[in-house]
């Protein structure tokens, strides 16, 4: 693959340690939790995954996280301290190496990350430590999150030492050509290396750089002697760490990589952290959710190309070092190619993209960008990861179904209708299509996307952009030879006209009701109203240029009354207040923003307070005045909510009706997306993904 004279250096081969890599494309370790419950061995989920990126033409692989100490692991994370481990890590080496791509274990101690839900299989369990912690400083370290810590003692380090060496011999064993160290985020390596972590006196305490640096240097040499000169040892290392006076250093991350190269370290994947605002460097979703620190940090100056924040720590470490270095943090291949030829890194670590489009290198060697699912950024797989549950991406609904790239081809050849062109219609017919079917994809509105639409407007296209989304659907549609009749009902007389096998129902949900005094007064504004208020506009703008339009006009007042605290109304209250609006939130249960994910809700949530936004739960909704909107507490005193317009933004609900009209219209017939079931982009998607496949 050469990509073209535009990516000449993303797509030329390189060596790490003497195994050859075809180009500079590499997998970075992103943890799917996918591990046997009991063992944390290798699942095949694994094996299709990693074996179809290999397939897809990345340049080399790094798997996540793999604990080396029994007592720290989790379930669901890839365990790598007994030799149990090995028959399926050798399976899983074995399908990538059959797809010429080289395959290297990242492995890992928690550290002081190792927390636990009560009910887990660690009763009592004490995060290990450098050092001792008070309770304020773990609630700031840990987003207010305090749990038990337990400093080590000299002799139970020089333990967790000789497991990473196990750990790594566990590793050639299988078939692996090298492992990784995890220097990076809150956990053990790196908390030795940082004095925001370090407040030891002794050897390995904080006091000169080689103490710090002590334990990883170990580490890497005891590693390096076990497997021999033949096996490449990586280190993945904070560049530097912000947000705190404490922090390391660009400086003094370049004498650690010194320490950590002698130490017998073939590569280095640089990245960055932090903490307070900045403890989702990399993650530039998260540093710039909802809106950016101010004032902001120079390295971060940058906003609309996050990707080239941690390019100058690679460059950085380039400097002190003579082996490989990669960087991380939101990069693409056209990115990637400035940041090769600007001598800032000599390879590229890439993460979501690769989890959108396992095929991302294959498609851009062969100048295929048209055809490659792009990335949304909206990290519900970061949040997958930090929550330990088995990981899921909003647009590639393959991953963890056993078909990462192939579907088999339909036996029998059918004529398919799809009714509705949002997210779960359109990925239906997109992957009926491809197994053969004869399919035509109706949609009453003049263009496709559903809600995505709408979504984008709300979303914004600065940080998720969905509006590449439907572009990309619209395209494979197209190519696949889908026949796409926009501004067109389907009917069951239509049904009788063209005969199909097959009908999928994909037509949406309906609005909810509010049944409360003054719901239908001239300041009460839908949701459903709101959309179609914006029909027009975004047929003939789009959801960029009608986003940039609202920042001056918008048909709701200065004063807003959100009705509804879930997903559609904490998200319309940031596009809301974003444009000067003063708004507050009604929700009648306790529980808001809870199907945000997670990475983004415990953001947006306090945002919205600083703002100035008051959110109101477990309130009854009263009746709409003129004034506003009267609700009543749990206290049982009702109380005015003055307002120029109350939005109603309560969840969809249920829409069966087209399907009861349709049912009888052809020989099977089936719901799918909001219409059966009302939820997110990524439940759509899903949805739409079985239901192409079954049929």
């Amino acid at each position: 693959m050469t990509g073209g004279p535009a990516l000449r250096r993303v797509f030329e081969p390189m060596q790490i340690g003497g195994k050859q890599f075809r180009n500079r494309i590499v997998k970075t370790p992103q943890d799917m939790n996918f591990a046997d419950f009991e063992h944390g061995t290798i699942t095949q989920n694994y094996i299709d995954f990693y074996g179809a990126l290999a397939a897809g033409g990345v340049g080399g692989i790094i798997v996540e996280q793999s604990i080396v100490d029994a007592e720290g692991w989790r379930e669901g994370t890839i365990g790598v301290f007994d030799d149990v481990c090995i028959p399926g890590l050798a399976r899983l080496a074995e399908a990538v190496h059959k797809n010429g791509c080289p395959i290297i274990l990242q492995l890992n101690h928690l550290g002081p990350n190792a927390f636990f839900p009560p009910n887990g299989k660690h009763p009592g369990y004490e995060a290990r430590v450098p050092s001792a912690l008070n309770e304020d400083e773990m609630r700031r370290l840990f987003l207010g999150f305090p749990w038990k810590v337990k400093p080590l003692t000299v002799p139970e380090i020089k333990a967790i030492v000789m497991r990473f060496a196990d750990a790594a011999e566990r590793a050639k064993k299988a078939g692996f050509d090298g492992i990784e160290l995890h220097g990076d985020h809150y956990y053990l390596i790196n908390s030795f290396l940082s004095r925001v972590y370090n407040h030891r006196e002794d050897e390995y305490g904080r006091n000169t750089l080689e103490d710090r640096a002590r334990f990883v240097v170990e580490v890497m040499s005891g590693c390096r002697e076990r497997v021999g000169d033949d096996f490449i040892c990586g280190m993945k290392l904070k560049g530097a760490e912000y947000g705190d006076d404490l922090g390391t250093t660009v400086e003094e991350a370049q004498q650690f990589a010194r320490m950590i190269e002698a130490a017998g370290a073939d590569y280095f994947n640089v990245t960055a952290d932090g903490y307070n605002d900045y403890w989702r460097v990399a993650t530039a979703e998260q540093l710039l959710f909802p809106e950016p620190p101010s004032p902001l940090m120079k390295e971060f100056k940058n906003t609309a190309e996050p990707g080239t924040w941690v390019a100058p720590l690679g460059a950085a470490i380039k400097q002190a070092v003579s082996v490989p270095v990669g960087v991380v943090g939101r990069l693409d291949a056209d990115l990637g190619e400035k940041i090769l030829e600007a001598g800032q890194a000599d390879f590229l670590i890439m993460g979501r993209r690769l989890l959108a489009d396992q095929q991302y290198p294959q498609k851009m060697a062969q100048g295929r960008r048209a055809d490659i699912r792009p990335c949304t950024g909206c990290i519900t797989c970061e949040t997958r990861m930090v929550e330990y549950e088995g990981l899921a991406c909003q647009v590639n609904a393959a991953i963890g179904r056993g078909c990462e790239t192939e579907f088999s081809p339909a036996t029998i050849a059918r004529k398919v209708a799809v009714v509705g062109g949002g997210p779960a219609g359109m990925e239906a017919a997109r992957v009926m299509a491809m197994r053969g079917h004869d399919v035509t994809l109706y949609e009453k509105e003049a263009y496709l996307g559903g809600l995505l639409n709408m979504a984008a407007l709300v979303k914004g296209a600065d940080i998720f952009d969905l509006t590449e989304l439907v572009d990309y659907f619209h395209g494979q549609l197209k190519k696949l030879g889908v026949n796409v009749r926009l501004g067109k009902e389907f009917t069951p007389s239509q049904a009788e006209a063209t005969k199909p096998d097959v009908i999928l129902v994909a037509a949406g949900g309906v609005p909810a009701s509010l049944d409360i005094p003054g719901i239908d007064g001239e300041n009460v504004l839908s949701a459903a109203e709101l959309r179609e208020k914006a029909k027009l506009a975004l047929r003939l703008l789009g959801p960029k240029s009608l986003a940039r339009v609202t920042k001056t006009w918008l048909p709701v007042g200065k004063r807003v009354v959100i009705v509804g605290g879930g997903i559609q109304g904490c998200e319309t209250a940031e596009f809301l207040v974003k444009r000067d609006r003063k708004v507050t939130i009604v929700e009648a249960t306790d529980r808001v923003g809870m199907e945000i994910p997670l990475l983004q809700r415990i953001l947006l949530l306090p945002w919205l307070e600083k703002k100035g936004t008051e959110i109101l739960t477990e309130v009854t909704y009263d009746r709409v005045t003129d004034k506003g909107m009267v609700v009543t507490g749990t206290n049982g005193v009702a109380r005015t909510l003055e307002a120029d317009t109350i939005l109603v933004t309560i969840p969809l609900k249920a829409n069966h009706g087209i399907y009861e009209t349709l049912k009888s219209s052809a020989p099977e017939v089936h719901m799918l997306g909001d219409c059966k079931q009302p939820g997110l982009i990524i439940d759509a998607i899903a949805d739409g993904f079985v239901t192409g496949r079954a049929v």
